[in-house]
């Protein structure tokens, strides 16, 4: 079978087209990798200087803002576990639903945040509606329409105390197991932070 040269030239030319977009693809790996990189030095420098005078809040709301710009994100939350009502409360939000979510609460067994928090494992949905433990009740709630999210639990100790929470993806992709990771530790750091203010809270007296 005799190839002519019209052949050749399209075959290099599908080749070319196929190795720029290859280029592309590894550019910007490579781009969200060093993006990752930079939020989680940032992260390790905002609680690294913690003392009695830090804002917790201000603290954790810097957080979100990091997490959410490095996974491309534009609503996050910050949800506590209440231990005497076994319900979760909305701490921190950042979003078109923060005047409405802010202290709301819910049900500990409610949805995939509830499920993260109860079994302490990170969580990456890409579609909630193929998800078993997805709850509607927040989006009924807010009429809002989620579409993927990913959570990671906050710990004191071994004991999950909460969670961070992303959802929707603002780009034409999803969340991946990048953005996990850069969740995973600002959901550490943001654990160790409030068990550090904690200890802070603590009296001289009391601590005798």
């Amino acid at each position: 079978m005799s190839i002519n040269r019209r052949d050749i030239i399209q075959m290099l030319r599908d080749e070319n087209i196929l190795l720029k977009t290859r280029n592309k693809q590894l550019g910007n790996k490579l781009a969200r990798s060093q993006q990752a990189f930079r939020a989680l030095n940032d992260i390790d420098e905002k609680t690294r200087g913690l003392s009695a005078t830090t804002d917790i809040a201000v603290l954790c709301n810097q957080l979100l803002v990091l997490v959410l710009h490095t996974c491309n994100s534009d609503n996050g939350s910050l949800i506590l576990l209440d231990d005497e009502t076994q319900e979760l409360e909305f701490v921190e939000v950042i979003g078109d639903s923060r005047d409405a979510l802010m202290n709301h609460r819910i049900n500990l067994n409610t949805g995939i945040v509830g499920n993260s928090i109860k079994t302490s494992q990170a969580k990456l949905i890409k579609n909630v509606h193929d998800s078993a433990q997805w709850s509607s009740a927040i989006d009924d709630y807010l009429s809002f329409h989620a579409e993927s999210l990913m959570c990671a639990p906050i710990k004191s100790g071994d004991r999950a105390i909460g969670a961070i929470e992303l959802v929707n993806h603002t780009g034409d992709s999803v969340f991946d197991e990048n953005d996990l990771n850069v969740l995973r530790v600002a959901a550490c750091y943001v654990g160790r932070a409030l068990e550090q203010a904690e200890k802070l809270m603590i009296s001289p007296e009391e601590n005798k």
